[in-house]
């Protein structure tokens, strides 16, 4: 039997996500990708698990009281595509990404966590700017990872993420 005040919080989740899927995406647009969960749980466990999460990055703001975290630019080398005639292999083809995460609390331990990425790529571009950084589509399956492993962390702790 589960008692009733689970069931209170999981209604009040569902109203949520029905909520928020009636509004739409109109947070999509751009070159951002953002994902959105519900989660039942203690703010302070969601914060020092996504800041454990994102370690690999350089966070560059820590602001608990507005519930964000903010990365600087993580830098990974890449394949690049050939140019020329001849198909030459660029000249340290690489990308980089940045991650913003906001944690609002809606009501006691329910809490709406959002995490966006902008992606760069460095490469060849041609004219007068030979190599520079240039936006490309950020990366489904990044954002996948770092929300699967935050979601690990928290159930581990007992909290509930709806998906």
């Amino acid at each position: 039997m589960i008692p009733s005040s689970t069931l209170l919080l999981l209604q009040n989740i569902s109203l949520i996500l029905l909520t928020s899927l009636s509004l739409g995406c109109s947070a999509l647009s751009g070159t951002n990708l953002m994902a959105e969960r519900y989660l039942a749980c203690p703010m302070d466990s969601v914060w020092s698990s996504s800041l454990e999460t994102l370690k690999a990055y350089p966070v560059t703001v820590k602001d608990k009281t507005q519930g964000l975290i903010e990365t600087g630019w993580r830098v990974g080398y890449v394949e690049g595509r050939g140019y020329g005639l001849l198909q030459r292999e660029g000249m340290g083809e690489k990308e980089r990404s940045q991650l913003t995460l906001m944690l609002k609390p809606l009501e006691k331990n329910i809490i709406r966590l959002q995490l966006a990425e902008r992606r760069q790529h460095w490469g060849f571009r041609g004219g007068s700017r030979i190599y520079d950084w240039y936006p490309v589509e950020p990366s489904q399956q990044e954002m996948d990872h770092i929300l699967s492993n935050l979601t690990k962390k928290l159930e581990a702790e007992g909290c509930f993420v709806e998906s």
